[in-house]
C-alpha cells in the first residue's frame, strides 16, 4: 500500500539560473528558472519586491510560479498599460501562481514579493511562456436582444472548425457580470468553465478529439446578468497522443485514502511539455504526476467535473516520471482512457505495467 502525499510547494533545482531579461522565445514553448532573494537592497514598498521585465507577444501565454521556504509568496503581473494581476496562495498550497494570456504586446512586469510586509528570505520562480496564434477576437454584450438558456441566461454562439489533436484556448473576460463558457464538441460531453482564475475571466483550455464543427457558448454564470465581454480564441499547436486504456479492480493495488490505482512510466526530456488527460465514464477519475528531484502534481476534478483529470507540465528535468491513475472513491471498479499529449518532441517511452513501476521505484 502506499499513500498519497501533496507537498505544498514544489522547488526545482535542476534548471540553469537565467538572470536578465525574459527574451522572446526562439522555440513554440519556453521554460525558466529564476533563484533570488528578498531583503535589504530590492526595492521596497511596504513590502520587498524585485522586479523581471518580459516583453510579451499579444496572445503569448505566460505561467508564474513563486515559490518560497523563508516566506508567503506572493506575485503581480503588470501589463503596459498599468494593469495588475496578482495571486497569494495558489489552491491549496503557500505557492503564488500566475497563468495569464496577454491581450497587448509590449513591455510587462513579473514582481516577486512577499504577503506580509517586510518578509526576506530565498526564493524559486519558474517562468513559462508559451506562444499562442490568435484565431479570433470578439466583443460582443449580453442583453435582452440575445437568445435566453433554460436557466435564464443571455448566450452568444459562435463556431469554429477544428482539425484533431488542435490545441485550442478560448478565454472570456467582463467586468460586468461573471462570465461562463460552453464549448460543444461534434460528439461527446461539453465542457465548461465558471471561474478560471478569477471571477473576470471563464477559460477552456482543450484538444480536439476529432475534427468537425466546434460551438463556443459566452454566457453568464446566473440568469439575467448582462453587460461587455470580451472573447478570444488561440490556436496551440497539433498535438502528439498517445492513448492508452485501462481497467482499475480488486487486482489492483489500492491508495489508502482513495481508490485502486495503477502506474505508467514515462521518460520525458528536460523542458518537454506535456499534458495528461485521464478520463472515464465509470470513475471519479484521479491523476497524479511524479518526477525527478521531488517534482509533484495532482488533479482531481478538471473543471469541477468527475469524469477527468488533467495534469499539465514542463518536465523541469530529464529523467523517468511516474503516472498514476486511480479512482478518487475506494473499492470503485471501472475503465479509463490515459492520454498523453506532447508538443512536438517524440520518443516517449511507456510501459503500461504498474509491477514493472514498482520494480523500478
Amino acid at each position: 500500500m502506499i499513500s498519497r502525499t501533496s507537498p505544498t510547494r514544489t522547488v526545482l533545482q535542476c534548471l540553469p539560473i537565467i538572470v536578465g531579461i525574459l527574451a522572446a522565445p526562439s522555440v513554440f514553448a519556453q521554460s525558466l528558472n529564476y533563484q533570488g532573494e528578498l531583503g535589504p537592497g530590492d526595492a521596497k514598498l511596504g513590502r520587498y519586491f524585485d522586479t523581471y521585465p518580459l516583453q510579451l507577444a499579444a496572445g503569448e501565454r505566460i505561467v508564474a510560479t513563486l515559490s518560497s521556504f523563508d516566506f508567503d509568496a506572493y506575485l503581480i503581473l503588470e501589463s503596459p498599460d498599468g494593469m495588475e494581476i496578482e495571486n497569494d496562495d495558489y489552491s491549496d498550497g503557500s505557492d503564488a501562481r500566475i497563468d495569464a494570456l496577454a491581450d497587448v504586446p509590449g513591455s510587462w512586469k513579473l514582481k516577486v514579493s512577499s504577503y506580509d510586509e517586510g518578509e526576506e528570505g530565498e526564493y524559486q520562480l519558474t517562468v513559462v511562456r508559451e506562444r499562442l496564434q490568435v484565431l479570433e477576437r470578439h466583443a460582443g454584450t449580453l442583453d435582452e436582444g440575445d437568445p435566453v438558456s433554460v436557466k435564464g441566461e443571455y448566450f452568444d454562439g459562435y463556431s469554429l472548425f477544428l482539425e484533431r489533436n488542435q490545441r485550442v484556448i478560448v478565454s472570456m473576460r467582463s467586468e460586468r457580470f461573471d462570465p461562463f463558457l460552453v464549448l460543444k464538441p461534434p460528439r461527446g460531453r461539453r465542457i465548461v468553465n465558471d471561474d478560471y482564475e478569477d471571477e473576470n475571466e471563464s477559460r477552456i483550455d482543450f484538444i480536439a478529439e476529432v475534427s468537425g464543427q466546434y460551438e463556443v457558448f459566452a454566457t453568464s454564470y446566473t440568469g439575467e446578468e448582462r453587460g461587455e465581454y470580451s472573447l478570444r480564441i488561440l490556436l496551440g499547436e497539433r498535438m502528439n497522443v498517445q492513448e492508452i486504456g485501462g481497467y482499475l479492480d480488486f487486482d489492483d493495488p489500492e491508495l489508502e485514502e482513495y481508490g485502486f490505482y495503477e502506474f505508467h512510466p514515462l521518460m520525458l526530456e528536460e523542458g518537454q511539455h506535456i499534458i495528461l488527460e485521464m478520463t472515464s465514464d465509470e470513475l471519479d477519475t484521479l491523476l497524479m504526476v511524479e518526477g525527478p528531484d521531488g517534482f509533484y502534481a495532482e488533479n482531481d476534478d478538471y473543471n469541477e467535473q468527475t469524469y477527468i483529470s488533467r495534469v499539465e507540465l514542463f518536465a523541469p528535468c530529464a529523467g523517468k516520471y511516474l503516472i498514476t491513475t486511480a479512482s478518487y472513491d475506494a473499492g470503485v471498479e471501472g475503465g479509463y482512457t490515459l492520454r498523453i499529449y506532447s508538443f512536438g518532441i517524440s520518443g516517449i517511452l511507456m510501459r503500461n505495467s504498474h509491477q514493472l513501476a514498482l520494480a523500478d521505484r
